[in-house]
């Protein structure tokens, strides 16, 4: 503990004591969340005292304190809307979530065959760098800063090539596989009807 922590330790909390609660019921409706709020205000107030010594804690302190807040809070926002968006990349509608990605008809006669043929007849409709990503995104099960540094492109291009390549998959493989009408990789593989 630095020698002047005794002497600031006071006004520091006279100022978190007259303004926590407020900050905190503020971040709340941002976040609607109790628990994030607590955490948000408590991490505003760790790096305010972290710089305490050059604070001035005049008639500013008050509007620094709500624009610290609000700041942090749309940072958790965006990050958690990033994760909700990685999620839903990683995980299709229909692999994780309770609606089935395929009729219930598509899938009593459907064998893993099938299934790898209708992909690969879905990859070979995309562009060649959509198809190299969600190759190795299905194939390798490559993270997408996994595929970004392979490939020598940027995270983000990888979330939209990942996105394109899921929303082709959804919209073809449901008609390709409830069809049935997939060309057979070699003469030993025929197509069940």
């Amino acid at each position: 503990m630095r020698d002047s922590d005794h002497e600031l330790r006071p006004a520091f909390r006279d100022l978190f004591d007259a303004h926590a609660e407020a900050l905190r019921r503020y971040a709340r409706r941002l976040v609607r969340s109790r628990e994030t709020a607590e955490d948000l205000v408590q991490d505003v107030f760790f790096r305010l005292w972290r710089g305490w010594e050059q604070v001035d804690t005049g008639a500013g302190i008050r509007a620094y304190l709500y624009v610290a807040t609000r700041s942090r809070a749309l940072n958790h926002l965006a990050h958690e809307r990033a994760e909700d968006r990685a999620y839903t990349l990683a995980f299709p509608r229909g692999i994780v979530a309770e609606e089935p990605a395929l009729p219930p008809e598509a899938d009593r006669n459907l064998d893993v065959d099938d299934l790898s043929r209708a992909i690969e007849q879905v990859l070979d409709t995309m562009p060649p760098r959509q198809r190299e990503v969600a190759a190795l995104r299905l194939r390798h099960q490559l993270s997408t800063a996994e595929i970004a540094k392979r490939l020598g492109i940027s995270p983000r291009t990888v979330e939209v090539h990942i996105a394109r390549a899921t929303k082709a998959l959804r919209e073809q493989l449901p008609a390709l596989l409830a069809s049935h009408q997939l060309p057979a990789k070699g003469p030993e593989q025929a197509v069940r009807r």
